[in-house]
């Protein structure tokens, strides 16, 4: 089928880690990771944007304690002009065009902007929302959340999504005659076989991706389900440490698996994208749009 849709890949900031965090055995060399965030433009329904991205409020909400400690521990570099706001600026899209942001997870890195786009409906889930406003400071901080980031005065613009029915087999099936067993599910966000939220629980609660139908293949925005292509095409596990990250271990093993499944099948269809792996978004900045 004819899809319309381009996406684009952005770094909206990045952070650093020692690289063995993510990679074990890769030493304690600071590496950065980028903070993913992917603009696309749908036919009927405009400008959707994934996630947004470092931004200027995540200094401003960290200044103080217990919040500095998030600052601490997970250093975060934003030139200026990385911001997704200004990236957006440069291509002539004023922040009032874009009508819909999926947040894959309520962790800072990933909603810093939020508050920016007041004309876009916010997609998000339930679980994904209770995770940032049932979280004390203090646990919030230990878990990535920065409530500050999310003020009252968004929740109007909310859409939250509690049911994903469809199997991902189901919307990937016309691929192959022979369907894996994964039990990854969705839910098609405009009812139009183009864009589906991913159920990705595990590494944070309520964790969502977006799969993207383009006209000769498929991305799949895989947000913190992984943090490397390495976790897929070579089994890399994460570091012990960042497990203390985690929502709930049970279910991001689970998702890490499900999705090597997906990989291992259609790694030649589907374009994989963990939000914080340099090699692969570098790859597809340097490609600009994708249709």
């Amino acid at each position: 089928m004819s899809t319309g849709l381009k996406i684009k890949l952005f770094e909206g900031g990045h952070c650093i880690h020692p690289g063995f965090v993510v990679k074990p055995g890769s030493g304690l060399t600071p590496r950065a990771f980028p903070a993913a965030v992917a603009l696309i433009e749908h036919p009927e329904h405009g400008f959707v944007l994934f996630d947004t991205g470092y931004h200027e409020q995540f200094f401003n909400v960290t200044r103080s304690f217990p919040e500095r400690f998030y600052a601490w521990v997970t250093p975060c570099k934003l030139k200026q002009g990385d911001c997704i706001t200004e990236q957006l600026k440069a291509e002539n899209i004023q922040l009032n065009k874009i009508k819909h942001l999926v947040l894959s997870h309520f962790h800072a890195d990933h909603i810093a902007a939020v508050s920016e786009f007041k004309a876009a409906r916010i997609h998000c889930t339930q679980a994904g929302l209770d995770s940032i406003q049932k979280s004390g400071r203090i646990n919030g901080v230990r878990k990535g959340y920065l409530k500050k980031l999310l003020p009252a005065a968004l929740l109007p613009q909310l859409q939250i999504h509690g049911d994903f029915p469809l199997p991902i087999t189901q919307v990937l099936g016309e691929m192959d005659q022979v369907s894996p067993e994964i039990s990854l599910m969705c839910r098609d966000l405009f009812n139009d076989q183009r864009l589906y939220l991913v159920a990705l629980p595990g590494h944070a609660a309520g964790q969502v991706g977006l799969l993207c139908r383009l006209e000769q293949q498929w991305v799949f925005l895989l947000a913190d389900a992984c943090w490397l292509i390495d976790s897929l095409a070579e089994n890399v596990n994460q570091h012990w440490i960042a497990n203390f990250l985690c929502d709930d271990m049970s279910e991001y093993r689970h998702t890490l698996q499900q999705l090597r499944l997906c990989y291992q099948h259609y790694h030649q269809e589907i374009e994989f994208v963990p939000s914080h792996c340099a090699e692969t978004i570098d790859k597809l900045k340097a490609k600009g749009w994708m249709q």
